[in-house]
Formats: C-alpha cells, sequence, structure tokens
C-alpha cells in the first residue's frame, strides 16, 4: 500500500504542478517498483490519471486560469478529439510497436522542450481554429490509449505552439479534457479487470491530495519559470520514453 501511497502522491503533485495528467509519472513507477506488466500498467494508470486530473482541473478552475475567457467550445472540441483518439489507442495497443511509437514520441517532446525553454515569445497563426482543436485532442487521445498517459506532454506543447495559449492556460485546458480521454481509455482496458480497477482507484485517490497542493502551488510561480519547468520535465520523460525497453 505505501509503494500506492508514493506512486499516487508524487504523480499528483507533478499534475498539479504541470497540468499533466500524471500518466507519464504512473507507468514508470508501476512498471519498476512493482514489476507487474508495462502494457496492464498503462490502463491502472489511466484510471488513476481520471481521479488525479479531476481534483487538478477543478483546482485550476476555482483559480480562475483562464482569466476572462470563455473555453467551452474549445474545450468540448479538444475532448471530441480526446475520446475518439483514447478510443483509437487503447484498441490497437496489441497491434503497434510501442517501442518505435515512444521513440518518434521522445523525440518530438525534446523539439518541444527546447522551443518552450528558450523560445522568449510564442506567436501562433492558428488561434481560434477548430480543426486544429480537434486534432490536439485526437493525437494526444492516441497517445493517452497507446502509452497510458493522460496526454498532457503532448497537449500543452501543442496548445502553445499552435493554439496560442499562455502555459498555464494550456495546462488548465490539458487537466479538463484530461479526464474524459484517461477514462475513455481506463474503461477500455481495464472494465472487466476488477484486481486492476482497485489498484487504479487506490493510486488515484493517493494523488489527489498531491495535486490539489500542486495545483494550489503553481499559481504563485512566474510564467517564465514555469515553462522552464515544464521544458526541463520533457527532456527527463522523452529520455526515459526513447531508452525504455519496456
Amino acid at each position: 500500500m505505501f509503494i500506492y501511497l508514493f506512486i499516487g502522491t508524487i504523480g499528483g503533485l507533478l499534475s498539479g504542478i504541470l497540468g499533466i495528467g500524471g500518466g507519464v509519472v504512473f507507468v514508470p513507477l508501476l512498471t519498476y517498483l512493482t514489476k507487474s506488466d508495462f502494457k496492464i500498467n498503462t490502463g491502472v494508470s489511466s484510471l488513476a490519471v481520471v481521479f488525479v486530473a479531476s481534483a487538478s482541473s477543478i483546482t485550476y478552475l476555482l483559480k480562475g486560469f483562464s482569466g476572462n475567457n470563455n473555453l467551452f467550445l474549445e474545450i468540448l472540441v479538444i475532448i471530441i478529439g480526446g475520446i475518439i483518439g483514447g478510443y483509437a489507442g487503447s484498441k490497437f495497443t496489441n497491434k503497434i510497436d510501442t517501442k518505435l511509437l515512444k521513440k518518434i514520441f521522445s523525440i518530438l517532446l525534446i523539439a518541444s522542450a527546447y522551443r518552450m525553454i528558450f523560445s522568449s515569445s510564442i506567436i501562433s497563426i492558428y488561434e481560434n481554429n477548430f480543426i486544429l482543436y480537434f486534432a490536439v485532442g485526437f493525437i494526444s487521445g492516441i497517445g493517452s490509449g497507446l502509452l497510458g498517459i493522460g496526454g498532457g506532454i503532448i497537449r500543452i506543447p501543442l496548445l502553445i505552439f499552435f493554439g496560442g495559449f499562455e502555459q498555464i492556460v494550456a495546462q488548465g485546458i490539458s487537466l479538463i479534457t484530461t479526464v474524459p480521454t484517461a477514462l475513455t481509455a481506463a474503461v477500455t482496458k481495464i472494465r472487466t479487470n476488477t484486481e486492476l480497477l482497485k489498484i487504479g482507484t487506490t493510486v488515484g485517490l493517493f494523488g489527489v491530495i498531491g495535486s490539489v497542493v500542486g495545483a494550489n502551488f503553481v499559481f504563485n510561480i512566474s510564467r517564465d519559470a514555469l515553462n522552464i519547468a515544464f521544458g526541463s520535465f520533457l527532456v527527463l520523460v522523452a529520455i526515459n520514453m526513447f531508452y525504455s525497453t519496456k
């Protein structure tokens, strides 16, 4: 039980601070600390992400992350794309070479991290393009379904670079849209396995505490510091993903 407490708390804390669902933390920790199968852990992670992302997104909403902007339609379109992508990714888990997919994702993450850390400003020409928002949801949904991640490490850079959103706004959007995407992936993968449901729920509930703490803390961090923190996190995730043998 202590292992699940540790995994949930760490994943939840990073979820709140960086706007991710926590899957990029849950999956490797579950794999290394519990010695269970990687693909099984992607389903456990998806369920845990539902709890953690829900708690973080509620905190972001209460903090007014979007200012005076009404982002309902943007979020709705991303959710639709994410659900479709999450379902497709979960269905094709056993038919796609996940090792190759990880390497491709890791290279994209490195490129995103570089731009995020070293670009002083980002101007997008694709703002308010709902086809873009659907694509953002679909691509991150594929990643969620295949790799058990919430999709934030994919969705946030896309929202910043192509949607023109500030980091904190992109994180808030990502957290809200993570919930239905991760839920779709979780239901598809572990709906008939009561033991995995129990583990995923346990990790997720422990993660709620960390996510609330992290989400309250993030609003006291400067934009530049947040960009650097998120970019550095992407580098670490990319390196782990590229060299992973699971």
